[in-house]
């Protein structure tokens, strides 16, 4: 039931409905069929004090919410059901396709060809709208990489050159170490090649996640499923991750929508994020308030060292941004007296 209510304030407040789903076909059939058919019933009373024209002219601000709401095809259709609702209930004879009079010919045709241009009219609108999300959206991801390219550079210069001073240290036969040293070496390659790799991981998280920007996968999805594939994805700190996701508030059974697989990755990020910085008590919430899905993280100020890992310059943050982008919403990360909450939002 909250489900569809929001499905409801989404389409009152004008936020088109995404065309597949389910919504879409509820809200565009009784678009079409039902709210003319009720507009039609509502005027029968008044039939006598107003014209045809007058009649159209209503049902040609309907056919012009239909078009901006659902597109082209919806509105096409409304715009025939209106002219059949027009000639059936208000001209002359009532109650029959009969047209006595040539004048309401071109009624109908003047009507039936304002809803065409209105269709087509929203419709180009709609690409334009769409177009210009999708220019400004691959603009922000080209600033994001050349910023991820300029930290990349600083990033991995440390652990590289950890690697080569370590490797040249016990590849140079004049020097004389100790096992001990050779052993802490070694260690200091290993440590250092992990950081590398997650570097990289992360690299072809955030790849993965700009090339997915034109083909989103949105689905329902529970808090909970989410939560799982967030904690698979970091199998090596599920340990210290899982009891966050555990005390976090249970959603009541409600679906979200959105691109499970990119929101995995954010939340991923965020949780990873907060252990590596933060300190309990850790509050995780995902909850739907006026028109947008809310993923709160919040921890409390401090830094915790269970997790034996170099922080990087905020790789995980720039995929959170940029699974934010994807979905038209925002991330931001505020840092308070009471310690620090990560925010991502994204529209319903």
């Amino acid at each position: 039931m909250r489900v569809r209510w929001q499905q409801f304030s989404s389409v009152l407040a004008g936020k088109p409905v995404n065309a597949g789903t389910t919504a879409y076909w509820l809200w565009s059939t009784g678009g079409i069929l039902l709210l003319p058919l009720l507009g039609c019933v509502l005027l029968l009373p008044l039939r006598a004090a107003v014209s045809p024209t007058d009649v159209a002219m209503l049902m040609l601000l309907w056919i012009s919410a239909m078009a901006l709401q659902f597109g082209k095809t919806p509105a096409l259709l409304t715009t025939l059901w209106s002219v059949l609702l027009l000639n059936w209930c208000f001209v002359p004879p009532y109650y029959t396709l009969d047209v006595h009079d040539t004048n309401n010919f071109i009624s109908f045709f003047v009507m039936a060809a304002f809803g065409l241009f209105i269709s087509y009219l929203a419709d180009r609108l709609r690409r334009q709208q769409e177009h210009s999300a999708r220019q400004q959206l691959q603009v922000e991801l080209e600033q994001q990489r050349a910023v991820l390219l300029r930290s990349l550079s600083h990033d991995l210069r440390t652990p590289l050159a950890t690697i080569m001073g370590a490797s040249s240290m016990l590849a140079d036969d004049a020097l004389q170490l100790s096992d001990e040293q050779r052993r802490q070496q070694a260690q200091n390659i290993y440590q250092q090649s992990l950081l590398l790799n997650q570097h990289f991981e992360k690299v072809l998280e955030l790849s993965k996640a700009q090339l997915m920007g034109d083909s989103l996968r949105r689905t329902a999805f529970s808090a909970a499923d989410l939560m799982a594939g967030a904690l698979a994805r970091r199998p090596e700190d599920a340990a210290f991750l899982a009891p966050i996701c555990q005390q976090s508030p249970e959603a009541d059974g409600q679906l979200f929508s959105g691109d499970a697989e990119l929101l995995e990755m954010a939340l991923a990020n965020m949780l990873e994020n907060a252990l590596r910085h933060g300190a309990p008590p850790y509050q995780l919430q995902l909850s739907a308030a006026n028109g947008w899905y809310q993923l709160r993280l919040h921890n409390a100020a401090g830094r915790k060292h269970i997790v034996q890992r170099d922080s990087g310059t905020g790789l995980g943050l720039r995929i959170c941004q940029t699974v934010a982008a994807l979905h038209q919403g925002r991330f931001a990360l505020e840092t308070g007296e009471r310690g620090v909450t990560a925010l991502l939002e994204w529209p319903q």
